[in-house]
């Protein structure tokens, strides 16, 4: 995984935490079948990344199903 990926979808969201958080129920949406917003072939935590970094999850919502 790249750090600069991982440190940009950081500022997206808020911080490391709620990266974690996000990223986490963003891949278990991927593994459940759910489209991916981007076309890669990536694995579902790196698509996770990449979609958070493009700004293409909303973290509200994310962690607002998460509560």
């Amino acid at each position: 995984m790249s750090d600069r990926t991982s440190e940009r979808a950081a500022k997206n969201v808020g911080g490391i935490y709620d990266l974690v958080l996000i990223a986490s129920a963003r891949v278990r949406e991927l593994k459940n079948k759910h489209a991916p917003k981007i076309v890669t072939k990536n694995g579902t935590t790196m698509t996770a990344l990449e979609e958070i970094e493009r700004g293409l999850i909303n973290p509200k919502e994310y962690l607002k199903k998460l509560k």
